[in-house]
């Protein structure tokens, strides 16, 4: 269970930032695609996060910079306890969960990356995440994000 989880957010953690076409990398079951989207709305209820204005950045591939939506990311991570209570991002535990040949992306991004630090918790997970996407943007778009359509 807790590796479905981990898997899950790392999906989630950009669900705000939809782009490209599919890829077929790696399919969820249906299951994990509910349960992704049960957090998601949790997520979106808990921060006020606009639902419409996720729908416009995936459109015009741009990640969203407001508190709303920082905040959004932040639950998702946080959710999935891939950010602990000191806002230290902890990606590396998705080595755990994903497949084999994913790790060295993983690696990557963590290597590169780390834990970018904001002026809180919501605005680390969003400079975190802005890192992922300025290292390996095709990555994350195409064999996680997608992976969930």
């Amino acid at each position: 269970m807790a590796a479905s989880r981990n898997v899950c957010l790392l999906l989630a953690m950009l669900i705000g930032y939809e782009a490209l076409a599919p890829s077929q990398a790696f399919e969820l079951s249906p299951v994990m695609k509910k349960q992704i989207a049960k957090l998601k709305t949790r997520c979106i209820n808990q921060t006020g996060a606009s639902e419409e204005r996720m729908l416009q950045a995936k459109q015009d591939e741009v990640l969203p910079d407001d508190a709303a939506f920082k905040c959004f990311l932040h639950c998702m991570f946080d959710m999935f306890g891939l950010i602990d209570s000191k806002n230290v991002m902890q990606l590396e535990a998705l080595i755990d969960v994903l497949p084999e040949e994913v790790h060295p992306k993983i690696n990557e991004l963590v290597g590169a990356c780390g834990t970018q630090k904001g002026t809180d918790g919501c605005d680390t997970a969003y400079q975190t995440v802005k890192c992922y996407l300025n290292v390996n943007k095709e990555f994350i778009t195409q064999q996680i994000i997608n992976s969930m359509q």
